[in-house]
């Protein structure tokens, strides 16, 4: 519990100053309201966290519902200061886990987005002044249509926390979306097209309080949990030997019965074939599928070459003291020093191992970690105990 007090404040701050942090599994914060992110506060006890923002748009088709700022406002509701990486973070502050955003499967089925269930509310103030709380969904209608929804709509907290999925979120501002991205923090449950022609989604001039209106939105765990669904199946044949249908073995009567037996979202096979395997056996299980009313992929199989021995090389520790000098090696640094000598002190390191005492400032943190991260170095964070 005391390492988990001392390490979030870090982080948080980090993430202020626009750092990338790759972070670890994060257990909830108990009982604390943390206001270090840009327009976001995380309330624990709640058991939500308030984002500030307001209106871009009060009429128009929409992929996303809400944008980070200097992005998507064209196709967005509301626009907040916060950033897609902030939320993310903030997210796990509350215990919700990684989700999975929705994506194309190999066989070109979809794989409909997942994760914890989470509610949004609006707060603003109306044309005469009086404060209105509306559930997000409200301000939404169906592209053409000429009233509100008539049904909630259920978001899902699909935030990767990886590096490079932070980054990309940063970059297309996809904080809440409608139309589903791979980049989403928040995204719908359910194929949702971005092709303008298809959009399912408007908004509401009749309940979208007028654009530059300030809005709070509440974004709330339901406790409840979507998990990714099966939506294809994978046949592979090997010359000599049963097929496998995921990895198990079968012979042709048992996949006519498996196939037969399975739901109705799961209509794509991909049929993976040997180059010497017989055109007559691929046919076979082939129409076996398609009796089976799937659509079938069909896949030549490479033959398997042995994996590549990767050379890692060692991690580069450096030391931020209590007196907030920089230690690399031997070496003692001032922060100016170590950032005019970055680049020959990191050449050719791909990750460093990043320790800070506990009484060195936020902002010298920062520094060296952003120097690294310019750099392209992965940096692992933690902190120095104090001697006992």
């Amino acid at each position: 519990m005391y390492r988990a007090a001392c390490v979030l404040p870090v982080l948080v701050a980090l993430l202020a100053a626009g750092s990338s942090v790759v972070a670890e599994e994060t257990p909830p914060a108990k009982d604390v309201i943390i206001k270090t992110l840009p327009g976001i506060v995380v309330d624990t006890k709640a058991r939500e966290v308030r984002l500030e923002g307001k209106v871009c748009l009060q009429r128009g088709a929409l992929e996303l519902f809400v944008c980070s700022e200097g992005t998507r406002e064209h196709e967005s509701v509301v626009v907040v200061k916060a950033k897609p990486s902030h939320l993310t973070f903030a997210l796990t502050l509350l215990g919700l886990r990684p989700g999975k955003p929705g994506f194309a499967t190999e066989g070109g089925a979809f794989s409909p987005p997942a994760g914890d269930v989470v509610d949004i509310v609006a707060r603003f103030k109306n044309k005469d002044g009086q404060a209105t709380e509306l559930p997000a969904w409200k301000l939404l209608r169906l592209s053409g249509a000429r009233e509100s929804l008539d049904r909630p709509i259920e978001w899902v907290s699909v935030g990767r926390r990886e590096a490079d999925a932070l980054v990309a979120a940063d970059r297309e501002g996809t904080v809440v979306c409608l139309s589903n991205f791979v980049e989403a923090v928040i995204d719908v449950p359910f194929e949702s097209s971005s092709v303008n022609t298809n959009l399912v989604y408007e908004a509401n001039p009749d309940t979208v309080p007028p654009v530059g209106t300030p809005v709070e939105l509440i974004i709330r765990p339901t406790g409840q949990r979507i998990e990714p669904k099966k939506v294809e199946i994978e046949i592979v044949l090997k010359k000599g030997e049963p097929p496998l249908l995921d990895g198990r073995p079968t012979d042709i009567e048992a996949l006519k019965t498996a196939v037969n037996a399975m739901p109705a979202v799961i209509r794509t096979a991909v049929l993976k074939a040997d180059p010497d395997e017989r055109f007559g056996r691929v046919m076979q299980v082939r129409d076996v599928l398609r009796n089976a009313l799937m659509k079938v992929h069909l896949v030549v199989r490479k033959p398997q070459e042995p994996p590549k021995p990767v050379k890692q090389t060692p991690p580069l520790g450096i030391i931020i003291t209590a007196d907030d000098q920089v230690q690399v090696g031997a070496e003692k640094l001032s922060v100016e020093a170590f950032r005019a000598k970055a680049a020959d002190l990191l050449k050719g390191v791909e990750r460093v191992n990043l320790a800070a005492d506990p009484k060195a400032s936020m902002k010298t943190v920062a520094e060296v970690l952003a120097a690294a991260r310019d750099q392209g170095a992965t940096v692992a964070l933690t902190r120095t105990d104090p001697p006992k």
